[in-house]
């Protein structure tokens, strides 16, 4: 099984501030994840790191850098799990495979 990956930062601009007692956001940054499968179909998923916990874009992106030859080596979502902790680099492989799996073929 040959797959494309491909894992990058996205801003979305908040059509309205959206306010807690921490702080404002004015964006969401998400890191999106895009896997091909043998050129057939695509699979996409986002995670959101918070600060609040520890985690950042750079993070996230690095996390996801790590495993990289596991998912284009053709790993499923129950290899990541085993590979990963929980959090928004996890997360956004693990919803660009399910998004995979559910594709038509």
């Amino acid at each position: 099984m040959f797959r494309t990956f491909r894992a990058q930062h996205d801003r979305f601009a908040l059509t309205r501030q959206f306010r807690i007692a921490r702080g404002v956001k004015t964006a969401a940054d998400v890191i999106t994840v895009t896997i091909g499968d043998d050129g057939i179909a695509m699979g996409r998923g986002e995670g959101a790191p918070y600060p609040r916990y520890g985690k950042s874009v750079d993070s996230a992106l690095r996390a996801i850098g790590e495993v990289r030859s596991l998912i284009e080596g053709g790993a499923g979502r129950g290899a990541l799990l085993a590979a990963m902790p929980a959090g928004a680099a996890r997360n956004a492989l693990d919803c660009a495979l399910w998004d995979l799996e559910a594709r038509p073929r």
